[in-house]
């Protein structure tokens, strides 16, 4: 049974990303709630397939425990979002829970200890992300004192700057009371509620064309390249960069204008270049990406590991326990796509990609809808956050671009990454439940 196991998973999780986008064919909520429950199905399935093999192998009792109270976790979810928030996408639920059901196998094959942490780190995201779409009703405040983000923003990453933790040259993570946390995670939000604040200020619109006025732009833009700058100085260019691709796309999205594309990726390459340049580490890791085999025992090491492992995987993998994901520095955070591709296979990595891209999609889809020029651009920036995060994990870990050390949301583990995505993904039902209530009023 335990060598049936992989394939049992494969057929699961490809049938559960089968319908993320079946779905779509049906207009009628009723006619797509029998895919909602389906899916249901298979991502509880897939969970505890994965923890059966687990079990069956280590003969950890403890895995019984975990594996309960986290099926117990997912169930919830699906049942109080559908309860309090009705009008909610049932569609990101169901994605939440299915990339959370397939970290939670993965980790607890990996760390124990990890794995255990990861499901409190979750319980806490999931009550959190309950309460936001409630508290969003309360978003014209936010806007109106969009400054104050803005300014806590900047405090905090100064705050990082001076007295964070070094981590792998870096520094990128605070310690307050004993918990240890990475400071741009959050801010990333509240740069976002403040950006979009700034381009949707009616007091600095052109009261004849509605344009936002050019010295409004121009203070946005400064401020924005502030968050970045600092950000560079502590040597954390994979969150610089995905700073600047948010702030570009929320620009382009308020002014419509193609030149913001154009110069945001022209200004993208040349800071490329600097980075380069500037940065001994960075020049490691682009020459870790060019042939990581030439320094397969140096800077090479991680990127190389991660190709044999995706390569060892095959379609179906190896198997849970089949594997040697851990000969992979950091394989529970950065590289566990990797991980997944060698024990679970290239299929149901795949997969991963694709419910993460009906996300993208579904967030995209939500703020297309949105009459709200303000709940818009702020919908487009939780789409950009998500999308470039896997794209940059993904692409770092198969050699796509060069590495970042960015985690893949929700399956990689770490404590501020899961909390934040959560609050994106809640923000985002709760946006989408503002729009289908009628509750926020059209201010093009």
């Amino acid at each position: 049974m335990a060598g049936l196991s992989k394939y049992f998973i494969a057929i699961f999780v490809i049938f559960y990303t089968f319908h993320c986008y079946a779905v779509f064919s049906y207009k009628d909520d009723e006619d797509r709630g029998v895919f909602y429950v389906f899916q249901n199905v298979l991502m509880m399935l897939t969970h505890l397939m994965g923890f059966f093999v687990l079990y069956a192998r280590s003969g950890d009792n403890s895995l019984i425990i975990l594996c309960l109270l986290e099926e117990a976790l997912l169930f919830a979810v699906i049942i109080l979002f559908k309860i309090i928030y009705p009008m909610a996408s049932r569609l990101i639920t169901n994605n939440v829970c299915m990339l959370l059901a397939i970290s939670f196998v993965m980790l607890a094959r990996l760390s124990g200890t990890r794995a255990w942490r990861q499901f409190v780190i979750a319980v806490f995201g999931v009550a959190i992300a309950l309460v936001v779409p409630f508290l969003l009703r309360r978003i014209d405040m936010v806007r109106y004192y969009y400054w104050i983000a803005g300014i806590a923003g900047l405090a905090i990453l100064l705050v990082m700057m001076t007295i964070g933790t070094v981590t792998n040259g870096s520094r990128i993570s605070l310690t307050v009371m004993g918990v240890t946390f990475l400071p741009s995670e959050f801010v990333r939000l509240l740069y976002i509620f403040f950006i979009a604040g700034m381009l949707t200020d009616e007091e600095h619109r052109n009261p004849e064309t509605g344009r936002i006025e050019i010295q409004q732009l121009i203070a946005c833009s400064v401020i924005a390249m502030a968050h970045i700058g600092i950000l560079a100085m502590c040597k954390d260019l994979g969150s610089a960069l995905m700073f600047f691709i948010i702030f570009v796309f929320m620009l382009y999205t308020a002014t419509r204008a193609p030149l913001v594309l154009i110069g945001g990726f022209g200004g993208m390459a040349v800071a490329s270049l600097a980075g380069y340049k500037l940065f001994a580490h960075v020049r490691n890791r682009v020459r870790a990406w060019r042939d990581p085999f030439a320094d397969i025992e140096g800077g090479g090491y991680q990127v190389a590991q991660s190709l044999f492992a995706i390569g060892t995987g095959s379609w179906f993998g190896l198997g849970l326990m089949g594997g040697s994901p851990k000969s992979i520095p950091e394989v529970a955070k950065d590289f566990i796509f990797a991980a997944i591709s060698e024990e679970m296979g290239a299929l149901v990595a795949l997969c991963i990609i694709l419910i993460s891209l009906s996300n993208f999609l579904m967030f995209m889809n939500i703020s297309m809808a949105i009459r709200s020029i303000y709940l818009r651009l702020m919908a487009v920036g939780l789409a950009v956050n998500y999308g470039f995060q896997v794209i940059l994990t993904i692409g770092g870990v198969t050699k796509f671009i060069p590495l970042t050390g960015i985690t893949l949301p929700l399956v990689s583990y770490g404590g501020s990454s899961v909390i934040v995505t959560f609050i994106c993904f809640s923000i985002i039902q709760g946006l989408y439940v503002l729009e289908r209530s009628g509750e926020w009023e059209d201010d093009e």
